[in-house]
């Protein structure tokens, strides 16, 4: 199961930005019961990490590693939300991951994967094509005095 974790995080790291990713998990009896991962030490990593639009992707695409792994093994919880955390990243590299992630799920057909996402950080075409899939897009906007809400603000 780690060694297709590795490969799934790899393959989005591909996807995303034609490189190689590094995830590995290490058992380690020498790490305290009471570490944020028990006794797993998680090396997670990309090229240029340190740029906010890597660094936030690097999240989402080790987020999205372990979703895709509880749709693949039929998981009781198969949906994953990103609230914002697309924010400010690569056009072209969103889509593409977006793109992967939508094409996974539909094979699989099983899985749900919400994302809050500014209507200008994806091209208009892209977000028709999500359309025209029967994908789920919401558009909401705050313009006339907030008359347009969402969940329990009047929409």
């Amino acid at each position: 199961m780690i060694k297709k974790l590795e490969e799934t995080f790899d393959k989005l790291v591909n996807v995303a930005y034609g490189e190689e990713g590094i995830l590995e998990y290490e058992y380690d009896n020498r790490t305290s019961l009471n570490a944020t991962t028990g006794r797993i030490k998680i090396k997670c990593s990309i090229e240029d990490e340190n740029s906010h639009g890597r660094l936030y992707m690097k999240i989402n695409m080790f987020d999205l590693t372990l979703f895709l792994n509880r749709v693949d093994n039929n998981s009781d919880i198969q949906f994953l939300v990103h609230d914002g955390s697309y924010c400010k990243l690569d056009i072209s590299v969103k889509e593409r991951l977006l793109d992967y992630v939508n094409e996974y799920l539909l094979e699989k057909q099983r899985g749900q994967y919400f994302i809050t996402i500014n209507i200008d950080e994806l091209h208009a075409e892209k977000i028709k094509a999500y359309k025209a899939q029967g994908n789920v897009v919401t558009e909401l906007n705050r313009e006339n005095n907030h008359r347009n809400r969402f969940f329990v603000f009047k929409y």
